[in-house]
């Protein structure tokens, strides 16, 4: 464990915190610190006492697309709660704080007759990491509607236009060490059934597409251009294929499943297979979606070997 001194300013800052249940698919190590920060003073705060301290910072918000290291974290896990969960509608605008679930944003803009973030329904993660990833299904993507976002860091926080955040595919110019705090959606009226029936439709395909019941995070690889990430893999073999405790889904070959006792070792050698197999038959390097939280470096790409 670091041996970093506790900071009386910051609340709720737990030593040896492990990692594990704060993810969807629950593997991974602890975190040498772990900080509940419920306001923007909270996470400069806990970023300043980081940077002084000389550890490393992660951002885990409901853990849907992040892997953890088996050895676990080195370093500050910042975890956003309270105030910076809230979500709140004024006409047709929405603000979200970074620690906001997703699709509660959704449901709370469809409640109200807004439309236009309803493929965020079916992303089981919070706004400000949607924020910072771009996030996107069904053909529609964070940028679309995003109007502004507070980026906090050690020095203190900002509010950016949406133009200043550079957002890509599954990308954003949020940088290492930063945190999107809270965003702002400017929304449209729309018709309340259309609305809840486009919902229901898209539910209704992740069931019947994506595993349930099971533990697992989002998708596995990034789409490449023109084609389908986990019809490569299937087309591969891959669907159903194991390694150690961690298999690709039989329902969809660019999910994995972990089971009892599984490793985040055996989820990253599933993962060099299935890359192996895709560019052995002929298809492209696939670039994986799913974040993985080294122990010293933080989050990165996942570390899988190229074939």
């Amino acid at each position: 464990m670091a041996t970093a001194t506790l900071s009386p300013t910051l609340p709720d800052l737990q030593p040896d915190a492990p990692l594990a249940p704060l993810t969807t698919i629950r593997v991974g190590g602890s975190a040498d610190w772990l900080c509940r920060a419920a306001s923007f003073r909270d996470v400069v705060g806990a970023l300043a006492w980081a940077r002084e301290a000389g550890v490393p910072v992660a951002v885990v918000g409901r853990g849907s697309n992040l892997l953890v290291s088996d050895a676990g974290f080195r370093g500050l896990v910042l975890r956003l709660v309270g105030r910076l969960t809230t979500i709140s509608v004024r006409g047709t605008d929405v603000w979200c704080g970074g620690g906001a679930s997703l699709p509660r944003a959704v449901q709370r803009a469809a409640a109200n007759g807004l439309e236009g973030l309803e493929w965020g329904a079916s992303i089981p993660g919070t706004v400000g990491g949607a924020v910072a990833m771009n996030a996107g299904a069904h053909a529609g993507e964070l940028a679309h509607d995003l109007r502004w976002a507070v980026i906090c860091g050690p020095d203190g926080r900002r509010r950016v236009g949406v133009d200043d955040l550079a957002l890509g595919y599954r990308r954003s110019s949020v940088a290492p060490g930063e945190v999107v705090a809270a965003a702002g959606f400017a929304l449209r009226r729309g018709d309340p059934e259309v609305i809840a029936a486009r919902l229901a439709d898209f539910r209704a395909r992740r069931r019947a597409t994506q595993p349930q019941g099971v533990r697992t995070f989002g998708s596995v690889f990034t789409n490449p251009p023109g084609d389908s990430a986990g019809r490569l893999l299937e087309a591969a073999g891959c669907k159903g294929l194991a390694r150690g405790g961690a298999r690709f889904s039989p329902v969809h070959a660019n999910f994995i499943e972990a089971s009892p006792g599984c490793r985040a070792a055996d989820v990253l050698a599933l993962m060099s297979e299935g890359l192996r197999r895709v560019a052995g038959a002929g298809g492209p390097v696939l670039t994986p979606e799913v974040r993985y939280l080294d122990p010293v470096r933080g989050v990165i790409h996942a570390p899988v070997e190229a074939p």
